[in-house]
């Protein structure tokens, strides 16, 4: 598989990320769900993108990557693959849905405090770059290629990963009432079978990178 594919089915994975989910699931239940989700993109990319460049350019000059190169990217899968079951075992095990009673979740009071209070969010929810991020940003790091290229893969990963925030908020663009519809209708099932999804996609994602890592190392 070549690099930018492998890229792109990491990016794939990681939209499924249950906070993401949960984010846009709770963001359709208010009346203006689009400002909501203007301001939550807004944080997370920022953030995102600027925390993905400071990793990229970190691990390339360090000797993680110059010094053991061989030996690089089978530990970063075989650790992101192990990480990446566990999450999936977590999400399995924890209900997504938003809490009915008790102190509300950040992701609740991302989409229920406005505009401002949802770019926070976008920020503070993405600070920590994930596991299927971080083997990507590591992979993009071991290419051999210029620094704007690799800026450009940050940036087009990021772009695939937050899909689910973006296409609801391009297409109200052009079709406003059509969208509220049908996005509300693919919302209600995330919002039933979000946790389920979630799950495979994490475990097909670490079992993917635990048998690149082995391969790697043989």
């Amino acid at each position: 598989m070549s690099e930018a594919a492998e890229l792109f089915l990491l990016a794939v994975a990681a939209a499924f990320w249950p906070t993401l989910i949960l984010v846009d699931v709770l963001a359709f239940r208010l009346e203006r769900p689009i400002r909501i989700l203007v301001g939550f993109l807004a944080g997370a990319l920022v953030t995102t993108v600027s925390i993905g460049i400071v990793i990229v350019f970190v691990l390339q000059d360090s000797s993680l990557v110059s010094g053991s190169r061989s030996a690089f990217r089978p530990t970063v899968y075989l650790a992101g693959g192990v990480v990446a079951l566990a999450a999936a075992y977590a999400v399995n095990r924890t209900h997504t849905r938003p809490r009915e009673g008790g102190k509300p979740s950040l992701a609740q009071r991302a989409v229920g405090g406005g505009v401002a209070v949802a770019f926070v969010a976008g920020i503070i929810l993405d600070i920590f770059p994930g596991v299927l991020p971080f083997v990507a940003l590591a992979q993009i790091a071991d290419l051999t290629a210029s620094a704007a290229a690799k800026v450009a893969a940050i940036v087009a990963f990021y772009l695939i990963m937050f899909a689910f925030i973006e296409v609801p908020i391009l297409a109200y663009a052009a079709a406003p009432q059509r969208t509220i519809a049908a996005i509300s209708r693919f919302n209600g099932w995330l919002d039933r079978n979000g946790r389920r999804v979630a799950t495979v996609v994490l475990a097909g994602g670490g079992v993917y990178l635990l048998i690149r890592g082995f391969v790697l190392l043989v």
